[in-house]
């Protein structure tokens, strides 16, 4: 057969039969999101027993969309009402798909709450603040830094969404929807007391 991927590296690596039925081929190194590639056989592709083969001749597939390797804060952890987000996604995403299937969700409020990308001065600063910064240099698509488009209520449950639909710059689209829980840190409060009259 002859494999054809829309990545020039992505056809290293090598084919093998695991049985008379099944043949697999290995990449040598995981490929990107977004990468598409064909597989045709060849003519003159016999079976076991000389017969010519028949059948389809050509497949193709994709490594899909970007999924989200890891995101800051940690979903779990207590947030501000304005909090800064960072994502570490497997690959690059277009930033369009990212606003456009990207929101944040907040119990008791019937809408979601559109995001708005961080850039600047202040993603670079987030990005080195959790040790990002190297490798978003290298691949500055693959990471997002972005906050929701609104003040968030304190002591909120919050959902960060990141939906299907988020498309590398190919426009190869994620699959999956990947919800992130946290909840917004409680009214600033103060009090004071003394222990004498005066």
């Amino acid at each position: 057969v002859d494999l054809r991927c829309a990545d020039g590296m992505a056809p290293k690596g090598a084919g093998r039969w695991l049985n008379e039925r099944s043949w697999v081929f290995d990449f040598e190194e995981d490929l990107p999101p977004g990468v598409r590639c064909s597989v045709q056989v060849k003519p003159g592709l016999k079976s076991s027993k000389g017969a010519d083969f028949s059948g389809p001749d050509r497949f193709s597939f994709s490594t899909g969309g970007p999924f989200v390797q890891a995101v800051m804060p940690y979903a779990g952890n207590p947030v501000d009402e304005e909090q800064y987000f960072a994502l570490r996604l497997s690959g690059a995403a277009s930033l369009a798909s990212v606003q456009a299937h990207m929101w944040c969700a907040v119990d008791g409020l019937g809408e979601r709450i559109a995001v708005r990308l961080i850039e600047g001065a202040e993603r670079a600063a987030l990005l080195k603040a959790h040790t990002w910064d190297r490798e978003a240099a290298q691949n500055p698509l693959a990471f997002v830094t972005l906050a929701c488009n609104r003040r968030l209520t304190p002591s909120a449950k919050l959902q960060l969404v990141f939906d299907k639909g988020v498309a590398t710059p190919e426009g190869v689209a994620n699959t999956v929807q990947k919800r992130f829980a946290y909840e917004v840190r409680e009214p600033f409060s103060a009090s004071f007391s003394c222990e004498r009259e005066n």
